[in-house]
């Protein structure tokens, strides 16, 4: 089992975990942490590397999820990557989070392979008006 952290600017992390519940229902597995504006990047590093071990205690591993490549939540989740123990994926959307919810999370994937799949279904719910409506 995984357990999925959410790392965004401001509040998004806790409004998509917010609306994936409302669709799909609670999440036990599923934490957001927002980022403010006047937050010291170590701090946040280190509340992270606590949840991180506090989830690897309990036998699972991480999946981190960030709003933005190259933004301070991917450049802090990166610098946590540990192959087969916590992944990151950047470009969170609310697909991605319902997929999790879906169950891709609790298949006998590994931690890597979940990321790509997830990675591609956010991809691919990704869509122009023109790609949709035109003949």
């Amino acid at each position: 089992m995984i357990a999925t952290i959410v790392v965004t600017h401001h509040t998004l992390a806790e409004s998509l975990i917010a609306t994936a519940e409302f669709i799909v229902g609670p999440n036990p597995n599923l934490v957001g942490v927002g980022i403010s504006q006047n937050e010291d990047v170590e701090a946040i590093r280190k509340r992270l590397l606590e949840m991180i071990k506090k989830f690897h205690k309990e036998g699972r591993n991480v999946l981190i999820l960030t709003d933005m490549f190259g933004g301070t939540p991917s450049n802090i989740g990166f610098a946590l990557y540990e192959p087969g123990k916590v992944e990151i994926v950047s470009g969170v959307n609310l697909p991605i989070l319902l997929k999790l919810a879906g169950g891709c999370r609790e298949s006998d994937k590994g931690l890597k392979e979940i990321a790509a799949e997830i990675t591609e279904y956010g991809r691919k719910n990704i869509f122009t008006a023109a790609e949709f409506l035109d003949l």
